[in-house]
């Protein structure tokens, strides 16, 4: 049926030249994208449009000079009667280039394609549509009456290619069939890519098997293929055959046309590729139908040329897929060795036959650490304990956040200093901060740190014993101070919480739960201190133990009884304790009880202070400890344990001091030493959080005042602190 004679209306056209940058182009439709404006890179479709239309259709020429001197573009328009207007790329007018010319000539029958976007095209599905047809320069419109001018002055080769047809009112494709007009069909792709990433996120068979792969027996096939033109997979006879990916059908064949593939199902996917499924009994889908991947789409057969060749009495023999991926411009740009954009599937099939899962959803682009990733075709995978995702390749480049051992990512590239571009889930990335802040235990250090113009976290500890007792901390939330209250029933030896079965338990987490509803510019609320210690016991070192299940016992309690908006988190335990006693096995029964956290807490110290000792890596010689550090790196093995639930949590280390002089005898801060044991702590943390899952974001050194620790008194440490 040949094209119906389209309206005759008003039509504009916008004229880009063949030059035209990816960025000019984002600006020019971003500029128009509320006029919904018809855009091409041909003179001849430009001229074709506006024939169709009436006298007052217009081409808007952009950056005409490029075109030639001396109004060049201007010029054949005028003398092919087509009106014409000026623009530079900023959007300005040109004065000058306005005109009615006279009669009009008849373009060119040549072959033309447009894409026709439906008029809801948003600005970010604009931009992924101008992204794919850059290369090819193709033209686009939303007006249905644009594309059937065009393709009334083009050949029998020309097509329309309908993007999201679903979203057009009525049925387009039949609006495009009425009128003789060819089409294909195209879809937004949700942004499951990044940086042109497609690949395969379901297996096309119900049987993960090649039998034959791209390029082999060479002799089986005639010039220009110079072997198989994609892979077969095993399919037995009625198996069920499916989508590789998301994509829109453009082509269906039936085993009547004689075709080698038989009966076919083609798709277009995004980012220019496209998948042929062959030999196939029946196509379960239609022209126009998107897709999803994993979706049915026939069923296998031995319909077209396959081997070894069908008899009567074996009709089905020869069953089997083929598999066929094309990649615009592939052959062009020497990407393959095969014609016709033909290249090979595997790659993108063996991550699913190895059983890896396609990883989809919103992506982030960023670059791995080579070494630390195990590579599956188009895919990768963690293998360390995590990455960190970097903005470029380099060490020292910009985080873009965190991703555990596990997650696979999409490739994007080939290795560039060591690191692969990559494309990851963004739900895989922890973004985790990664800054430190600092400040001083007791609410008289938040209130030094407040005089001091000093912004980061103080911690107040209460003894609730059964009463509440609300804390308005409105001052320092004001000052940037970032406050925890600690919550403990009393201090020693009173105990950290009542024993269990003393009738006070329960009327104190009623005192926890009333103080939370009722303080005021608190930041966060712990449970508890270092029950592991035989100190924190109530009545002492002979009273009840605390057990990590009887701890996490009471806080669930409060957990499940805590007020909207209110943050509790997980008590520091003692990162030693003994003798007999393993620390780590206790905060991991802790945490693997808890219903949840909102922060974690930690007490790292040193055992002396000696400042060289911040760093040391020495360890415990005798169990239960061998696995522990002595000095401040203690907190390191405890954060290892902790669930991968909680790894995008805040971490604050809640007390950090050196616990005695050099004399391995007095306790305290030695103030000969303090300052240099401080700004070497700083340094630590700050290099820790580089590298870091869970990096540490308050340090909080202990104390203001009140005990051997005590800091008010010793003004070199004091200014060291407030210099970090």
């Amino acid at each position: 049926m040949p094209v119906t004679q389209p309206s005759r209306i008003q039509h504009t056209i916008h004229l880009l030249p063949q030059n035209t940058s990816l960025a000019e182009l984002a600006q020019v439709v971003t500029l128009l994208h509320p006029t919904r404006s018809a855009f091409t890179y041909s003179a001849d479709a430009a001229q074709a449009v506006a024939h169709a239309g009436t006298d007052a259709s217009v081409v808007v020429a952009w950056a005409g000079e490029r075109w030639g001197a001396d109004d060049a573009i201007f010029n054949w328009l005028h003398r092919r009667g087509i009106g014409t207007e000026a623009r530079n790329f900023d959007g300005s007018s040109v004065p000058g280039h306005v005109s009615q010319p006279g009669a009009r000539t008849a373009p060119q029958r040549i072959q033309h394609t447009i894409h026709l976007l439906p008029q809801d095209t948003t600005l970010p599905e604009l931009k992924q549509v101008t992204v794919t047809l850059h290369p090819t320069l193709s033209a686009f419109t939303y007006s249905a009456d644009v594309a059937h001018a065009l393709m009334f002055a083009g050949d029998e080769s020309s097509k329309v290619v309908v993007w999201s047809g679903e979203r057009w009112s009525g049925d387009i494709f039949a609006w495009l069939r009425d009128r003789g007009i060819k089409f294909e069909a195209q879809r937004f792709v949700a942004p499951e890519t990044v940086g042109g990433s497609f690949i395969f996120t379901h297996w096309p068979t119900e049987h993960k098997s090649i039998t034959q792969r791209f390029m082999q027996n060479p002799q089986n096939y005639d010039p220009p293929l110079i072997g198989h033109d994609g892979v077969d997979i095993v399919a037995p006879f009625g198996s069920k055959i499916f989508a590789v990916a998301d994509g829109s059908v453009i082509k269906v064949r039936d085993v009547a046309e004689g075709h080698n593939y038989g009966t076919a199902v083609y798709l277009r996917h995004s980012d220019g590729y496209r998948t042929t499924y062959a030999h196939l009994k029946k196509a379960e889908v239609n022209v126009g139908d998107f897709v999803r991947g994993g979706q049915l789409l026939g069923f296998a057969d031995s319909t077209g040329n396959v081997w070894p060749k069908p008899t009567p009495t074996e009709p089905h023999l020869g069953t089997h897929l083929h598999l066929s991926l094309y990649l615009d411009g592939a052959s062009n740009r020497k990407e393959t060795p095969q014609p016709f954009d033909l290249i090979d599937p595997e790659p993108f099939l063996i991550h699913l036959q190895e059983g890896w899962p396609t990883p989809i959803g919103e992506m982030v682009a960023g670059w791995a650490f080579a070494s630390s990733l195990e590579k599956k075709g188009m895919v990768a995978r963690v293998q360390t304990g995590f990455i960190n995702l970097r903005a470029a390749p380099g060490s020292f480049q910009e985080k873009l956040g965190r991703v555990k051992n596990g997650t696979v990512m999409r490739l994007l590239g080939n290795k560039n200093q060591d690191y692969y571009p990559v494309a990851v889930p963004k739900d895989d990335i922890s973004r985790v901060d990664t800054a430190v802040a600092f400040g001083i235990h007791n609410e008289d250090g938040a209130e030094w740190m407040q005089r001091n113009g000093i912004q980061g976290w103080a911690l107040h500890a209460v003894a609730l014993g059964t009463n509440p007792a609300p804390q308005d901390m409105t001052r320092f939330e004001q000052a940037g101070i970032k406050m925890l209250v600690r919550l403990n029933y009393g201090f020693h030896p009173q105990g950290n919480q009542p024993a269990s079965d003393s009738p006070d338990f329960q009327r104190y987490l009623d005192a926890c739960v009333e103080t939370m509803r009722r303080s005021k510019g608190v930041w966060g609320f712990i449970f508890g201190n270092e029950t592991n210690n035989p100190q924190e016991f109530p009545g002492g070192v002979n009273g009840q133990k605390i057990t990590p299940e009887l701890y996490a016992r009471a806080y669930n309690d409060l957990w499940q009884r805590k007020p909207t908006g209110v943050r509790l988190g997980v008590q520091a335990v003692d990162p030693y304790f003994g003798p007999g006693s393993d620390s780590r096995d206790y905060w991991q029964r802790v945490l693997n009880n808890l219903l949840g956290t909102d922060f974690i807490t930690i007490h790292p110290k040193t055992q002396d202070s000696n400042p060289d000792n911040v760093d040391s890596d020495a360890k415990f010689s005798d169990d239960p400890l061998r696995w522990q550090f002595l000095h401040l790196r203690s907190y390191q093995p405890l954060l290892a344990v902790v669930p991968d639930r909680f790894w995008a949590l805040p971490v604050i280390a809640t007390e950090v001091n050196p616990q005695r002089h050099n004399d391995n005898n007095k306790l305290g801060w030695q103030e000969n030493q303090g300052a240099e044991w401080v700004r070497r702590t700083a340094v630590h943390f700050r290099a820790y959080n580089e590298e870091a899952l869970m990096p540490v974001n308050g340090v909080i050194f202990y104390r203001y005042s009140a005990d051997d620790w005590e800091l008010h008194n010793k003004p070199s440490i004091l200014q060291a602190i407030k210099q970090l």
